[in-house]
């Protein structure tokens, strides 16, 4: 037996999936997981904390076993998680993602400040800054992105196919890991092949111009719950596509920082930006420090 349930509620026409951990009469807390990622890939973490919460992970459309739609934005995830908190009722929850799940976190927080109780955000204070050109190459580019996803993601061969693919991107993760996400996160298809859980219509994302950082940040200074930022300290070979490179310069990771009102800031070592696959015993380490510690009186 699973240590969870698999649950669903509508957001707007769509059917979305989430993993219901724990004892329901405990405080609750939402797990975001980021871009073409799902909720499998959180199970440590919720596993690791539902001693204490009832923990929900959730997959956002077009993702894990959600519903898909035609196009995204950034706005639908945002409005999906909107749409769990109500759906479940769930009062003041701790909200906890990672990456553009990161993102959508801090969005909702700054949008609904009376919402969360602690907020945890895990390499979620956006991209570097951008190379407009690039950017601009990027979305000339995803015009042809888009025509071979409407036909449909070529697949892949089997899950051995699969776990090497996994490896590839990410050297750091563990054999036994990369073979359960290999399995965790594919499907089958009519055809033999295995197709990743993640709708390639996502690349219409693309369409919806560069990261606003300012406007971002001007939503982070409405957060008012208590806040745990993490990076991983080897993230910026991800960020930039090059071993060694820093994710954010000092001072521009102090002006993203200074937005949070109460905020704690941890940079763990050995980690790259899939900081729970890379170091999931310091991240659960630090996450339940931080949802342990009393908030000071004001």
């Amino acid at each position: 037996m699973p240590d969870y349930s698999e649950r669903f509620f509508r957001s707007g026409t769509l059917r979305i999936h989430f993993r219901d951990w724990g004892d329901p009469t405990a405080p609750p807390l939402v797990i975001v997981h980021g871009l073409r990622d799902h909720s499998h890939s959180f199970d440590e973490l919720a596993r690791g904390l539902m001693d204490r919460f009832n923990v929900f992970a959730l997959d956002l459309r077009g993702h894990g076993d959600s519903e898909t739609t035609p196009y995204y934005s950034f706005g639908h995830f945002v409005l999906d998680l909107h749409n769990m908190v109500r759906a479940l009722r769930l009062e003041n929850p701790v909200i906890v993602g990672h990456s553009m799940g990161g993102e959508v976190v801090a969005n909702y927080a700054g949008c609904f400040p009376e919402v969360p109780s602690r907020l945890v955000v895990i390499e979620g204070l956006g991209p570097p800054p951008v190379d407009m050109k690039g950017h601009v190459d990027w979305t000339i580019a995803s015009f042809d992105r888009i025509d071979r996803a409407l036909v449909g993601p070529p697949g892949v061969k089997d899950l051995d196919a699969a776990y090497e693919r996994l490896r590839k991107r990410n050297p750091r993760l563990k054999e036994d890991k990369a073979r359960q996400l290999a399995l965790l996160g594919t499907r089958a298809r009519e055809d033999g092949m295995l197709e990743w859980k993640f709708d390639p219509r996502l690349t219409t994302m693309s369409l919806g111009g560069p990261y606003n950082l300012e406007y971002n940040m001007a939503l982070w200074r409405r957060i008012t719950a208590p806040s745990l930022i993490v990076n991983g300290a080897e993230s910026g070979e991800f960020w930039h596509q090059k071993p060694g490179r820093l994710y954010l310069e000092a001072d521009d990771l102090e002006r993203r920082l200074g937005c949070f009102r109460e905020r704690r800031y941890v940079e763990i070592a050995g980690a790259g930006h899939m900081v729970h696959f890379d170091r999931p015993d310091e991240l659960l380490e630090n996450v339940r420090a931080f949802l342990e510690r009393e908030r000071p009186s004001p």
